[in-house]
């Protein structure tokens, strides 16, 4: 059985949308990549809590790397994206 308590059309996380990701295939080429992304330290606390795997210290800052999709081009509403599971660019 799969879980699908995160298949709704509430945001719980703005920046989780990994999972909404597909990958390419020769029909469908990718519009979204994987990249490596060092957190700023200026990063706004707001939105530390929607990071993945971090423990947040006011009182201690340590450096956060995290994986980023970006856009390879221009992505209409409603488009389904498609990216390489097997490349990271760094």
């Amino acid at each position: 059985m799969s879980d699908s308590t995160w298949l709704t059309s509430e945001i719980h996380n703005p920046l989780a949308v990994g999972q909404y990701v597909n990958n390419c295939s020769n029909d469908r080429a990718a519009n979204v990549c994987y990249q490596e992304f060092d957190v700023p330290a200026v990063f706004p606390v707001e939105l530390k809590q929607y990071l993945p795997n971090i423990a947040y210290s006011y009182d201690k800052q340590s450096p956060l790397r995290c994986v980023v999709l970006v856009a390879l081009r221009d992505i209409s509403q409603g488009e389904e994206l498609f990216s390489n599971y097997y490349t990271i660019v760094s």
